[in-house]
């Protein structure tokens, strides 16, 4: 489920533990508060995916596949304590569930029969509130995400691609440490760090000790804190935010076993509050890569979101413009089958979102929605459906 125009808004104008407005109230009592709230979300999609999966395939071939998939349900749990009149601590945890198959899929015999119901975490963090800020420690979505792409494109299930997603995807949203000042005369600012010890496991591909092979991108095997922030300006109807993330954490590992710093990432916003039911919203993104000589990535997209009374209408588009080895971060296999061939060349892509909500009650809504982003094969172009209910 993901942000409504009003909670978008809420959201980014506080910076810190705003959620969902269904939500209940375990306990309330001498200054101490405990919320658990949650929902089930549910979708059928058609869409192009590649044939072959492997991470280092060349292929790109695709096809249609379609499936009924579990859209992000989410349990929740957020609680604060009043400290003293100026200072309030807080903490949030967020776990998801698959609730299209959650009856077989921790089935005696299977492959998760030893999971627990809850397949993966989402968000989790803890923090102090006050009148000087806001300082947080945990993981949860990046500081670009929030003031940088969200604004432009936050939908239920098809997207805008995003710079943070060509870097580490979940890896970069965790072991993170931020200060959020207040808002004085429509100024505000985040500053904040991701730090990597050298006892903390990457993920995946990201493992600097397990690395999928030749070109590959790795967490710094060694201690390091990357430094990111962010300045909001806020004035009548208008947000303008800027952030930059020296991506300290990141390294790519070249053919010959060089280890080099990923890059930096730049991104830019402005936002129009035209009305209580129109948003418009522009945005700039560039990451600008050291991994290797022309790699650099931008990004410029527009977005608008309408609630017409029983939901919202909402559509984006983005061009994206990738230089030779910058494809290798938008599109992989293309880059690495041009490698082969020893041809490569810059791509531009023209990425559509079109989408619509209708709510059935307070709690419970619809949608429908497609995307379109001019890849190879046009791999990721579908349409979905779903329906998602919050409490």
């Amino acid at each position: 489920m993901k942000k409504t125009l009003l909670a978008t808004a809420i959201a980014g104008a506080l910076g810190t533990m705003a959620a969902g407005a269904q939500a209940a109230t375990v306990y309330n009592q001498d200054g101490s508060k405990l919320d658990v709230y949650g929902n089930v979300q549910l979708g059928l999609r058609s869409q192009k995916n590649y044939d072959n999966s492997d991470a280092d395939s060349t292929s790109t071939a695709t096809s249609a596949t379609d499936d009924l998939f579990d859209n992000g349900s989410t349990i929740g749990f957020r609680g604060e304590h009043i400290i003293s009149p100026d200072l309030t601590g807080y903490f949030r945890a967020e776990f998801e569930f698959s609730s299209d198959q959650q009856k077989g899929y921790y089935a005696d015999g299977g492959s998760n029969s030893d999971a627990s119901g809850l397949s993966k975490g989402d968000q989790a963090y803890l923090g102090l509130t006050g009148d000087f800020g806001d300082v947080r420690v945990g993981s949860w979505d990046a500081l670009i995400d929030d003031w940088v792409d969200d604004p432009v494109s936050n939908n239920e299930y098809f997207d805008l691609t995003r710079a943070q997603n060509d870097v580490g995807g979940t890896e970069y949203e965790g072991n993170k440490i931020t200060y959020t000042s207040p808002i004085l005369s429509g100024l505000q600012f985040a500053v904040g760090t991701q730090y990597s010890g050298d006892n903390d496991d990457a993920l995946g591909r990201f493992n600097y000790d397990a690395p999928t092979g030749e070109n590959s991108y790795v967490i710094d095997d060694d201690s390091s804190a990357s430094l990111f922030g962010g300045l909001r300006y806020m004035v009548a109807d208008w947000t303008f935010a800027a952030v930059y993330d020296n991506l300290k954490n990141f390294q790519y590992i070249n053919s010959a076993g060089d280890q080099k710093d990923y890059g930096e990432l730049y991104g830019l916003n402005a936002t129009w509050q035209m009305s209580d039911d129109l948003r418009i919203a522009a945005k700039a993104e560039r990451m600008s890569a050291r991994w290797a000589s022309d790699a650099n990535v931008d990004r410029y997209g527009i977005g608008a979101r309408y609630s017409y009374g029983n939901g919202d209408l909402y559509g984006a588009y983005q061009y994206v413009r990738a230089e030779e080895n910058g494809v290798r971060s938008v599109e992989a296999p293309l880059w690495r089958s041009r490698s082969e061939d020893g041809n490569q060349s810059k791509e531009n892509y023209n990425e559509f979102i079109l989408g619509a909500t209708y709510n059935l009650s307070s709690q419970m809504y619809v949608w429908l929605e497609g995307g379109k982003f001019d890849r190879e094969n046009d791999q990721g172009d579908g349409i979905g459906t779903g329906i998602a209910y919050s409490f």
